[in-house]
């Protein structure tokens, strides 16, 4: 029992680091006894010595012939916690002794010894309170000198010849605990934690082992640190940058781009190839999702001059122009600066003679995806006006004046086939009111309705949810199914001969279902023409004045209602007002100001005796006021008002349209009808050569002069691009001179003068008698000024 309590009072000195007290236990009591091991886990007095650090006591220790190898209930040594607790002295003298260092605690570990029961002494249970937790999984001491961020001692163990692939009980090795306790704010830590990974990666230490738990490797920790070293160094030694975890899915790329670390996410994007830039995580978000959620301006614009797709959709369908509206400053700016970057002079320090520009529609036009989802993406991302002002970018003009260019083709065929159509359709119409020959026009009528009504059913069922909701769908639809009709009937009448002899006359159904048809044929013919960028901008005021009519015409219904059916009791014994749909349709041409006065008020005795004159001429003056003066007044004034803010927004919501219309006809050419070999090769030729435009042009300038214009764009917008070329290579000159002028001059003299005042004032905080000495330092300050100047 007194052994056993020298034991105890030698471990709680060592524990205490009151080594003198322990030297004079051990000079007290020479038995071995004393490294005997105590408590639960059988800890020694090597071990308590190792853990502390204190190297005389362990070497005094060894010479009294204590066992450095020995482990405690769970296999640690004295290397392990020498190790753990990162005594780099202690560590060397251990390997000098060949103390075995493929040491590995485990729960196995305990079935290797038989230890004697629980001591009764509770002195014994005060031992090796402040070790660390045991963690049975099977780690050596490299894996805890890694995962405490011990540098020197990894180093050592290296050297050493440690295992540096060797791998706990879950798969973890060196390299993958490496840097899980590190702050990454603190800068030693951190510096620590690089010489780690560049020790173990130059002794061969395998970069891609997996966590079994997280699924992340060695790349995710030292991306999620922050750490630009550590994550080249792991990336020229083969590391693999687009590995997805097992849980999220999420990539380095996706680390660096949440965390907003823009080094560290240049020197992965080194080594990724521009198709993979796009890589989904979980969830479907890409770099340039997470980039733009954390509104990280820098990181975004990196990722998307490397290709970042803007139209990229999540699982729920936000796309990454949803994410820069929502979470990036001043979105409109930003996507701006971007634009404005792809055009850009080449070889030419200004515009002048024989000069060229590049325009880079790479941002908008998306590999392997269809060319126009960027823009419907920005379209459907924008939720005001202002922000719609965007769509007047020169690069935007551009493309779609381009992407109109490759697929008016199309569009072309389209209003020949209409033109034929409305012009059979007046044709028709016109010789069977004349009795004339009809059957030349009947025949291309019944062609051109057949091949519209084929045309109109492949829309909807190529695209139901967008052509379903389209009101020209519906127009040409009903036009060309009243015109097969009508044709149809007739050419049957024409069969019929009654019985006396004579051929039965059209019947009266059939012309209104062809007026019905040449009445909305003609609409569709109209609207059809205002989708050319000339006339565009007219069809827009056309239907933005017919919108607003309608609008206020419903807010004051009741009110002609109530006008109409007034007069239809006022004037009843006029012809025009005999039932109340008559007098509906006079009252609508009254607010014209065709009043037909006489008619309804004539100078005659009988009627001015006549019953209700005088509620009549009152009513009729308050319908004149009310409605001829107040209300039609009030629409022309809207009308004209909204035509004026249409100069404004007219030429921006005229690319709206232009763009809405071109990207619906490009998903009209990807579809598999134009693909199948149903199609003519020729055809099928045609259709691919149409469908996708180049991403990259070069426009030419010779002698200050736009002599050559490239095919599609107008010479005002080539224009628009030279002076934006021009105006980011003056940019870019002025960058280059501020860059330079950090380095030089004034920024090198004030960084001097910086430097002695930060000198001045630690000797100042040293020296209290220096501040005599203040005035003299003005007025050297004063001189390096008037030098710089």
């Amino acid at each position: 029992m007194e052994d056993n309590k020298n034991r105890v009072k030698l471990m709680l000195a060592i524990e205490n680091d009151e080594i003198e007290k322990a030297l004079e236990i051990l000079e007290e009591d020479n038995r071995k006894d004393l490294l005997e091991p105590l408590g639960l886990l059988r800890i020694t007095v090597v071990h308590l010595v190792a853990w502390k650090g204190h190297l005389n006591l362990l070497k005094k220790l060894y010479e009294r012939g204590a066992n450095i190898n020995t482990s405690d209930k769970i296999g640690r040594s004295a290397l392990f916690y020498a190790a753990h607790a990162g005594h780099l002295e202690v560590t060397q003298w251990l390997l000098k002794k060949n103390s075995f260092k493929e040491s590995r605690i485990g729960i196995d570990s305990c079935c290797r010894h038989n230890f004697p029961m629980q001591s009764k002494n509770k002195d014994d249970c005060l031992v090796g309170q402040d070790l660390p937790v045991p963690e049975c999984c099977g780690r050596t001491p490299l894996h805890q000198a890694a995962r405490n961020n011990h540098s020197d001692v990894v180093k050592t163990l290296v050297k050493a010849g440690s295992n540096v692939n060797a791998q706990d009980e879950r798969g973890n090795t060196a390299l993958l605990l490496a840097g899980h306790n590190v702050n990454s704010n603190d800068v030693i830590e951190m510096s620590k934690f690089v010489e780690i990974i560049d020790v173990l990666v130059s002794a061969k230490a395998s970069t891609n082992v997996i966590d079994s738990n997280t699924g992340l490797t060695a790349l995710h920790h030292a991306t999620r640190l922050g750490s630009p070293e550590a994550v080249k160094k792991l990336l020229d030694d083969d590391a693999w940058p687009l590995f997805q975890c097992a849980d999220t899915k999420s990539t380095p790329l996706h680390v660096a781009a949440s965390d907003g670390n823009l080094e560290v996410l240049i020197i992965l994007l080194k080594k990724i190839r521009r198709e993979y830039v796009d890589i989904r995580d979980k969830i479907g978000q890409t770099a340039l999702h997470r980039a733009c959620y954390q509104g990280h301006r820098e990181c975004a614009r990196v990722l998307i001059d490397y290709g970042g797709n803007l139209s990229a959709e999540t699982k729920s369908g936000v796309t990454v122009i949803d994410a820069v509206f929502a979470h990036i400053q001043n979105p409109t700016s930003f996507l701006t600066d971007i634009m404005d970057s792809c055009v850009q002079l080449i070889g030419q320090k200004n515009i002048g003679k024989d000069a060229r520009i590049s325009v880079d529609f790479g941002i908008l036009a998306p590999r392997r995806e269809l060319q126009t989802n960027v823009i419907i993406a920005l379209i459907a991302a924008i939720s005001n006006d202002e922000q719609l002002a965007i769509l007047h970018h020169p690069l935007i003009e551009t493309f779609l004046c381009l992407k109109w260019a490759k697929l008016r083709f199309f569009f072309f065929l389209l209003v020949v086939l209409y033109a034929f159509f409305v012009l059979s359709l007046s044709i028709f119409a016109i010789t069977l009111l004349r009795k004339s020959n009809y059957f030349l026009p009947q025949i291309i009528l019944i062609l051109c309705s057949t091949i519209l009504l084929l045309y109109n059913s492949a829309q909807v069922l190529m695209l139901p949810r967008h052509y379903m909701k389209q009101f020209e769908t519906w127009l040409s639809f009903i036009s060309a199914a009243l015109s097969f009709m009508a044709c149809m009937i007739v050419n049957n009448l024409r069969l019929i001969i009654d019985t006396k002899g004579e051929k039965i006359p059209t019947p009266e159904f059939v012309l209104h279902l062809i007026s019905i048809a040449i009445l909305l044929g003609w609409i569709q013919m109209m609207l059809l023409i205002g989708r050319f960028p000339i006339w565009g901008y007219y069809a827009l005021m056309f239907s933005t004045v017919l919108s607003n009519i309608l609008k206020v015409l419903l807010a004051f219904i009741c009110m002609v209602f109530g006008f109409a059916l007034s007069f239809t009791v006022l004037f009843y014994e006029n012809e025009q007002f005999h039932d109340c749909w008559r007098a509906i349709v006079k009252t609508t041409v009254m607010m014209m100001g065709e009043y037909d006065y006489e008619n309804l008020f004539p100078y005659n005795t009988k009627s001015d005796k006549s019953f209700l004159g005088f509620t009549s001429r009152v009513i009729f003056l308050g319908f004149v006021i009310l409605v001829s003066m107040v209300l039609m007044n009030l629409m022309i004034g809207l009308a004209v008002n909204d035509i004026q803010g249409l100069q404004k927004m007219g030429h921006i919501r005229q690319l709206l349209k232009q763009a809405e219309f071109v990207a619906h006809l490009e998903k009209l050419t990807y579809h598999q009808i134009f693909k199948s070999n149903l199609l003519h090769p020729w055809l099928r030729t045609i259709v691919n050569s149409k469908r996708v435009m180049p991403t990259k042009i070069v426009l030419h300038c010779r002698d200050n002069n736009l002599c050559e214009s490239f095919r599609g764009i107008s010479v005002e917008l080539i224009e628009s691009l030279f002076l934006l070329a021009s105006k980011n290579n003056q940019q870019n000159e002025n960058y280059l001179i501020g860059f330079k002028s950090r380095y030089t001059g004034t920024n090198v003299m004030s960084s001097l003068i910086n430097l002695q005042e930060q000198v001045h004032q630690l000797q100042k905080l040293r020296n209290p008698s220096i501040s005599k000495k203040r005035s003299k330092l003005r007025g050297k300050r004063t001189v390096c000024k008037k030098i710089t100047t």
